[in-house]
């Protein structure tokens, strides 16, 4: 059975060549490889063992990019997506394969990071890939794109590879009371007296409460701020923020309770604008796994702490712990995070991690008996190079992209450390991201 995808048009310009291709495997990046005429051709929303026809996007020094037009025949373990926006949307890129397969896929893509940018073998590091026991329904944050045409309002995720805004309904992973606020936005957003002054909307899930920020262009008028109140009373969010296109600067509407989850044993207070992991059960997994690598000891550094989310399990096993974050907002809920648990034993250090002027600031030295550290996509070059020269005795690396990590553990390995472990954990079901945790000691 021919399988059509529906792409909402091509993400680039197209030379109008079509293949017949088979997709031979999935690569860091969620796109299928196949090979034609003796060239690599990458197809994304393809799964292992698709005979798909593809249209040709894009031409590069040894490699092509393609698109694909619809699926000939599917591959031997592929499963239903479920969503009829797969194939259009960006948001996910596996959901054709069986969790095992995704998982599995997943564990590869990190050990082709260690081998191809590290140099490391991973058979002797790499721990089974922590799953997700939940794969849908599990998504509590999300940055909805939102677009006005004059007469209707589009609301969803970007297309992939592309600029174009694909229009959801609904979306099999997002968290119940998120995808439950796709038709109220577009309803409220219809009934602003400016809607082309939204581009996106920004919600959040908490065990309790839900967050909404409304990211404008300008200051709303009262009108508008009228319709985002009926929105919150309808739908029962409990927190409403408006953006008005300054950077950082947003404002409260509405802060009737709270945001929080919860996580070893603490509640974390949150904003609707701070970063909290994606998924609330694989995040309180993260936290058991790093602790029980962390174990105990005098003193710890937290890197990139955020509104704590290590910092307060840390703070149960080292007498001293100290958080180091670069956003004020966020070290200021983590300090009302620790007064709330009667955390008494953390000090803070407001630190851009990623300016190397402030990294001498940085005190964990050889004394120091554990940093961990979590930083964005990018990874943390700087501060690794800055740790390596100052040798505290364990490091414990939480990443988010396998290539960024295998880079900074190879500055690390060179700066006198030995990677002991590697433990995959699947933070982001039906997508190509994977996260790391991984231990270095001091040699």
């Amino acid at each position: 059975m021919v399988i059509r995808h529906r792409p909402p048009r091509p993400a680039r310009s197209t030379d109008g060549v079509e293949l017949e291709l088979t997709i031979e495997k999935i690569i860091p990046g969620g796109d299928g490889l196949a090979r034609h005429a003796g060239q690599v051709v990458f197809v994304p929303h393809t799964a292992p063992g698709d005979h798909v026809l593809a249209r040709v996007t894009a031409r590069h020094t040894g490699f092509l990019r393609a698109q694909c037009l619809a699926i000939l025949t599917p591959g031997p373990q592929t499963v239903d997506p479920r969503c009829e926006r797969f194939g259009q949307c960006g948001g996910c890129q596996l959901r054709r394969l069986p969790a095992p397969l995704q998982d599995q896929i997943k564990t590869g893509f990190v050990q082709e990071g260690l081998v191809r940018i590290a140099h490391f073998d991973p058979h002797a590091i790499l721990q089974p890939l922590l799953p997700a026991e939940q794969t849908d329904g599990y998504r509590r944050r999300a940055l909805f794109r939102t677009l006005w045409d004059g007469q209707k309002a589009t609301i969803g995720f970007l297309a992939e590879g592309s600029a174009t805004l694909v229009d959801l309904t609904t979306c099999p992973v997002l968290e119940p009371r998120l995808d439950a606020l796709l038709a109220p936005l577009r309803e409220t957003i219809t009934a602003f007296a400016h809607p082309e002054r939204v581009h996106a909307v920004e919600a959040v899930a908490g065990d309790h409460g839900v967050g909404v920020i409304f990211h404008l262009l300008q200051s709303p008028s009262g009108h508008d701020k009228d319709a985002m109140r009926r929105f919150a009373q309808e739908t029962g969010a409990q927190q409403l923020w408006v953006g008005d296109g300054r950077p950082g600067r947003l404002s409260p509407l509405i802060t009737d309770q709270a945001l929080t989850y919860a996580a070893d044993g603490f509640e974390f207070a949150f904003h609707p604008g701070d970063f909290i992991q994606v998924h609330a059960g694989q995040n309180r997994r993260m936290i058991e796994a790093c602790m029980a690598m962390a174990g105990t000891g005098e003193t710890a550094w937290d890197l990139y702490c955020g509104i704590g989310n290590f910092t307060l399990p840390l703070a149960r096993r080292f007498r001293r712990v100290t958080g180091v974050e670069s956003h004020a907002g966020a070290l200021a809920r983590a300090r009302k995070n620790l007064a709330a648990n009667r955390v008494a034993n953390v000090a803070d250090l407001r630190l851009d991690l990623s300016d190397p002027a402030q990294l001498p600031r940085l005190g964990p030295g050889k004394d120091a008996d554990l940093v961990l550290l979590d930083p964005p996509r990018s990874g943390a070059a700087d501060a690794c190079r800055h740790l390596a020269a100052a040798g505290p005795r364990r490091l414990l690396y939480v990443s988010c992209d396998p290539a960024t990590f295998a880079r900074d553990a190879g500055i690390l390995i060179q700066g006198g450390y030995r990677l002991e472990r590697v433990c995959p954990i699947d933070l982001f079901p039906q997508t190509r991201h994977v996260e790391i945790m991984a231990m270095l000691e001091r040699v």
